[in-house]
């Protein structure tokens, strides 16, 4: 199944930490895809006029700043379907580049109110390469209540 593009796939990857640091632990074709995604992306948000965007996401990367671009860029992807094409290309590229699965569900929220999370499945079929799976890091909330949590590889 191919997930949808969406503005909040591309800002994942902007700040995932397995990008950090210009990529680093990454092959090198992986790193010059991210790269492509990256100077694409910056393009579009400077011939809209919203570069700022991103560079204030890129200094201060809090909920706020990573939203705001999420929504411009989820803008430019519903519009612009050339946009949306190029950034889908290369996000199914570093899909068949990376040997490394990595899923992450519920993580990094923080919720004045209360959490209740269930029937939730990571799943993956693939072999080769490594896989982590995460679930529920990082989150602040009044009651957390879970159930019916599964990974499975």
């Amino acid at each position: 199944m191919v997930e949808p593009l969406t503005g909040a796939v591309i800002v994942s990857l902007f700040f995932s930490e397995a990008l950090k640091e210009g990529g680093k632990a990454l092959a090198k074709g992986v790193a010059d895809t991210f790269a492509k995604l990256v100077s694409a992306t910056r393009e579009k948000l400077k011939a809209e006029g919203m570069e700022g965007l991103l560079i204030r996401a890129e200094k201060d990367p809090n909920e706020v700043n990573k939203t705001k671009l999420q929504d411009e860029l989820q803008a430019y992807i519903n519009a612009d379907e050339t946009f949306a094409n190029q950034l889908k290309l290369l996000v199914e590229e570093l899909k068949a580049q990376d040997e490394n699965i990595r899923q992450v569900i519920l993580s990094g929220i923080e919720l004045t109110g209360d959490l209740k999370a269930q029937d939730i499945t990571q799943k993956t079929t693939r072999s080769g390469g490594s896989i982590e799976q995460t679930m529920l890091t990082d989150i602040k909330a009044g009651n957390i209540d879970v159930g019916n949590l599964s990974q499975e590889s």
